[in-house]
């Protein structure tokens, strides 16, 4: 029979409670960072205002109906985008906690994902209710750059802090 030791479930509660901090937080961060930089682009290159850019995350659940929503959409939108930022980070965090190769090479693998979150997206976007929006070599450029900065960057931080945290936790 196999006994559990009280330091044991210590450092696993202390792990699962480390997993989800650094989720909520990379959630929060590449939500900020990103929905910034996909409203700057926006508002630049489409003359649109930051509502219409919530309202467009809001679409791909309401169709052109959340456009005639006001903030009530936007918020909505906001929320889509909220919740797309966290379920983005739990698989890239849960992942390379799992995965050495990912935390051994973690900038260059959260910069990947981060391009590969655009690329998903744009495969996506199309099977969803949101108008379809003009592919051009300026906006697809801009996402996959913007994607691996905004989202791949904060993520590999935030692992690679949690990696030497737990090491010196560890070591302890």
């Amino acid at each position: 029979m196999r006994t559990i030791s009280p330091t044991s479930i210590g450092a696993r509660e202390r792990s699962a409670v480390s997993l989800s901090r650094s989720i909520m937080i990379a959630g929060l961060v590449i939500a900020i960072m990103n929905g910034l930089d996909q409203t700057v682009f926006a508002v630049l290159t489409q003359q649109v205002t930051p509502v219409t850019v919530f309202q467009y995350f809001a679409s791909a659940l309401l169709g052109l109906a959340a456009f005639a929503g006001g903030y009530a959409t936007a918020l909505l939108g906001l929320l889509i985008h909220l919740v797309l930022a966290f379920v983005v980070a739990g698989v890239f965090i849960l992942a390379a906690s799992r995965i050495a190769f990912l935390r051994r090479s973690i900038f260059l693998s959260a910069m990947v994902y981060g391009a590969a979150v655009n690329i998903i997206s744009g495969l996506v976007l199309p099977f969803t209710a949101a108008p379809k929006l003009p592919v051009t070599t300026l906006a697809v450029v801009h996402g996959l750059i913007a994607d691996a900065v905004f989202v791949g960057l904060p993520l590999a931080i935030i692992v690679w802090r949690n990696t030497r945290m737990n090491k010196a936790i560890t070591t302890e």
